[in-house]
């Protein structure tokens, strides 16, 4: 079952839609009908449901606007009860109605944000999209349009893990409303210049805690098991992170305070990076220390290796296929 208007909407407009149903099939023999029946009831629904909360009258062209959308993600796979993943599904039901507003003013762009949003962030392994959903929830009642929808998902994006969004992230914080801004960067009670002072200053330094890790984050892991290498890798320092070679493959890595990402680079990349060895990192049986902080890295110390960059230290080993990011100072 289905509201009363999404109800009322499909009985309209049943021919037209069943259409469009049939126009995807031929494009996508694999559509799971059962499955997108299933998300018209429930995230199609969901939205409609909300809409009707604040504009009655945009439910139409928001029902069928979600229809069309909702038709090529279950088609892709990324909608619906038999989605790879889940993040669409939770998306569309956990901001209906926070963003029903945005929504019914412009419900293509409203819905393609929050759709591409969760898609991109779903693909890139350790970045928690579940973070991204609830502080983006939590928030998106508060923009006024769907450009600042974009910015906050742009801030929550990085918060939830996309470290190498971190200056695209506070260009957009700055978009947002100054309240806004600070509680999607994870401090609501700073003020946003000072929040934004501190975040630029401090790479490491977390808002959510208010406090600095010293042990900083693991990153990588063999590919057998589902990580990005298939050979432990070796490390240099590029101008916006590390870049790593693994097996002829080349990565970057972009760490922070909030999250650590391995990306794609080029050879030419990791050829213009520094080799040089950290001064300020000695080897110790427990891992490494710096300065005087000690950081856990449970491999063997001989042949460790540690590289640096102004505000990070990436340790490796030849034994291990994972890569200690911690602050370069306490």
């Amino acid at each position: 079952m289905v509201c009363s208007s999404l109800a009322g909407v499909l009985a309209a407009r049943r021919t037209a839609l069943n259409q469009r149903v049939a126009e995807m099939r031929h494009r996508m023999p694999s559509l799971d009908t059962a499955a997108f029946g299933a998300f018209v009831r429930h995230e199609i629904d969901a939205v409609c449901v909300a809409v009707e909360g604040v504009d009655r009258d945009g439910v139409e062209r928001v029902a069928e606007a979600a229809f069309d959308i909702g038709l090529d993600l279950v088609g892709q796979g990324l909608a619906g009860p038999s989605a790879r993943l889940p993040w669409v599904n939770r998306a569309w039901q956990q901001l209906a109605t926070p963003a029903a507003r945005l929504i019914a003013q412009s419900p293509v762009d409203a819905l393609g944000a929050i759709t591409n949003a969760v898609v991109r962030l779903g693909s890139v392994p350790g970045v928690r999209v579940d973070e991204w959903i609830d502080v983006a929830s939590s928030l998106a009642s508060r923009c006024p349009d769907v450009a600042s929808l974009r910015s906050l998902g742009a801030v929550c994006a990085w918060r939830a893990g996309m470290a190498h969004l971190r200056e695209v992230a506070l260009d957009h914080a700055g978009r947002l409303a100054p309240e806004v801004a600070s509680a999607a960067a994870g401090s609501a009670s700073m003020p946003w210049p000072e929040l934004r002072e501190r975040l630029q200053a401090q790479r490491w330094w977390n808002p959510v805690t208010g406090a600095m890790d010293p042990q900083g984050r693991t990153v990588g892991g063999f590919s057998g098991l589902g990580g990005p290498f298939a050979t432990p890798p070796e490390v240099r320092v590029a101008s916006d992170g590390f870049v790593a070679q693994s097996d002829g493959r080349h990565f970057l890595i972009v760490a922070d305070a909030m999250g650590a990402v391995v990306l794609p680079a080029s050879s030419g990349e990791f050829a213009a990076a520094s080799a040089e060895a950290a001064r300020e990192v000695s080897i110790t049986p427990q891992g490494a220390r710096i300065y005087d902080t000690q950081i856990a890295f449970p491999v063997p110390g001989d042949r460790m290796k540690a590289v640096a960059s102004a505000d990070s230290v990436a340790l490796f080993s030849p034994w291990s296929h994972t890569i200690r990011v911690a602050p370069a100072r306490p």
